[in-house]
Formats: C-alpha cells, structure tokens, sequence
C-alpha cells in the first residue's frame, strides 16, 4: 500500500507573534502576511509601521519569480527552456543567473545535486495523490542519460540544453535565492526586522526591534510538529532545512523519499533523515542542505567545515546528532 505524509515544515518559528518590550519608539506587534507559493506556505512577519505595504510587495515578488523559476507553469522562463528541444531560450537575467549557480553547486559536489534529475523527479511522481508508484528498472535506465548539468549551455541570457530530452528543475536551489531576494527588499525598503519563512527555508532580517533573536525551532525527522532537536537564536542568518520525512511515500515495507541521487536515479542511500544549514545566504544553504542529506553524515560534514561561515547540524536515522564547530547549541 503506497501512502504519502503530509509535507511538514523542517524549520518552524517559534514565538513570532509574541507581545514586544514597551519604551521603543518603533516597537509594534508583528505584521503578518501569508501566501502560498513555490508548492509551500509563505508566511512574512515584519515590524514597524510601513510593514504591512513592504510585505505586501514581498509577496508580489513571490509571486512573479514563481511564474520565472517553476517548471510547471507554462510560458514560465524553465517551461520555455524545457520545451524548446535543445534551442537556445531567452530569459530574464535573474533566471540565467539561478541557473548558473545551480551549475556551480552542481560542480561543486561533483554531480551529487543536478538541476537536470527532472525527468527522474516526474518519474517518481512525489507529488502525486497518491505519489508513486516505484518506477521499473528500465524506465529508471532509460532516463538516467538524460540527467547531466553538463548538457547546459548558458551565454548571457540564453539558454540552451544540448540534449533535447533533457530538462531543469531549480527546486533545491530556488527558494533559497528568493528568500535572499526578499531580505534585499525588505532592505532596501527600510523594514530592518522581518522574518521569511519558505517552508524549509527561514531567513532573520536583523533582530526583533527589542535587539532579541528570533527564536527558531529545527524539527525532529518523522515527529509531531512540536518535536525539536534543536532551538536557535537566529539573528540576520538564513537556516534551512532538508530531509526524508520531507515528501516520501511508502511501497511494500520501504520508504521511498523525495531527494534523488543523480547517478542511480533512486532515492539517495543515506545515514541521515535530516540535515540544516546556518549560513549568510540562504540560497547557498538550499543547495547545501541537499548536497549533504545525499552526501551522508561524514562527507557533508567534511564539505561544510571546507566552506568558511556556513555550519551545519545532521540527524542520522537513529536519531543522532552532529554538527560543525560552529553550529549553536
């Protein structure tokens, strides 16, 4: 019997709509807006009296790079690329970019995360209702030629895939970027203390206004919503979080989750059911995220103490803890 669990959130926020300290000029009680976007629920939470017209752009600006990065909105710049049939596509300068450093991380780990496993992706079927079923061996072998960044061809803002049959997908890498655009306009448009939570992905703008942290909760794998492993601080950083119990289904006694490895176009055989990366951007800590659940415990933790100012905390299947020297307690 296959069944699917519901898509929880890795990372929640804790305590985000408590009272704040009285004396502040600018201190206020949290704005609040919800979106759904990106196949996950889009909650900002801002400060300040210009909070509620900032976060409204926020989600504006969500709402655009959905229909830029998703592959499955039509006449998105991604739908366009992989529908195209190897002929170079004009796109927006932001989606060359993303796609580009979706190359440079694919480079990175040496293949281990690709942004051409798509067709692997569409064969497992993760979002279905219900997801699954287990594909056959051969259709998995027939697939598997087409998975290879390599086939990308980027020349300003034309892309190209060399293989027809191939085809992008910037999800492990996507909401990170955007999470790092949204801090830029919060930024820029003067709201100093914010918080972006993308599902899996939570990034502090600052502080609350009373100079505290935002006290952010890292979820047990495959426990009720209220299991933490971990509670932070997380003050102007970017946490996220990836793992099994993330979307999965279950066939014949074997749990089947959702993060591939490229080179067997199965479900990446790891010791780990989570991993959560603290860095200064969040789009580097999307990538990573995944890079280390498909890399295990001891290699993904070798990559992270390689790259300087990124930590990161694993859980194994057992229920184990590791973590970088850096990472908080």
């Amino acid at each position: 019997m296959i069944r699917k669990k519901n898509i929880m959130l890795f990372a929640c926020v804790l305590c985000i709509f408590s009272q704040l300290l009285t004396g502040c000029e600018n201190n206020s009680d949290p704005v609040v807006k919800t979106g759904y976007y990106f196949d996950t629920i889009v909650t900002l939470t801002g400060y300040g009296k210009d909070a509620d017209s900032v976060l409204e752009e926020g989600l504006l600006l969500c709402s655009r790079y959905e229909n830029l990065f998703s592959r499955t909105i039509e006449g998105s710049d991604i739908w366009n690329i992989n529908h195209a049939k190897g002929q170079p596509v004009e796109v927006q300068e932001e989606t060359a970019y993303l796609l580009a450093q979706a190359v440079e991380f694919a480079k990175m780990t040496e293949g281990k995360i690709d942004p051409t496993v798509t067709p692997l992706s569409e064969l497992w079927n993760f979002t279905g209702d219900p997801p699954g079923p287990v594909p056959q061996v051969s259709q998995i072998e027939a697939l598997l030629p087409h998975v290879s960044y390599e086939t990308i061809r980027i020349e300003g803002t034309a892309v190209r895939l060399e293989d027809p049959d191939a085809r992008v997908d910037l999800g492990f890498i996507a909401k990170g970027y955007i999470a790092d655009q949204l801090k830029a306009l919060f930024e820029e448009r003067g709201l100093s203390h914010a918080l972006i939570n993308l599902g899996g992905n939570v990034l502090a703008v600052g502080t609350k206004p009373d100079g505290s942290s935002f006290r952010t909760g890292i979820q047990k794998p495959f426990g009720e919503r209220s299991e933490l492993v971990r509670i932070i601080g997380l003050n102007d950083m970017s946490l996220v979080s990836s793992g099994s119990y993330e979307r999965y289904f279950e066939a014949d006694g074997v749990l089947y989750h959702h993060i591939l490895d490229p080179a067997t176009g199965y479900p990446a055989d790891t010791d780990l059911s989570g991993v959560t990366i603290l860095s200064d951007s969040s789009m580097e800590g999307d990538a990573l995220s995944t890079a280390c659940f498909i890399l295990g415990q001891k290699k993904g933790q070798d990559l992270i103490e390689s790259l300087p100012g990124i930590e990161a905390l694993f859980v194994t299947k057992d229920g184990s803890l590791y973590q970088t020297g850096g990472f908080p307690e």
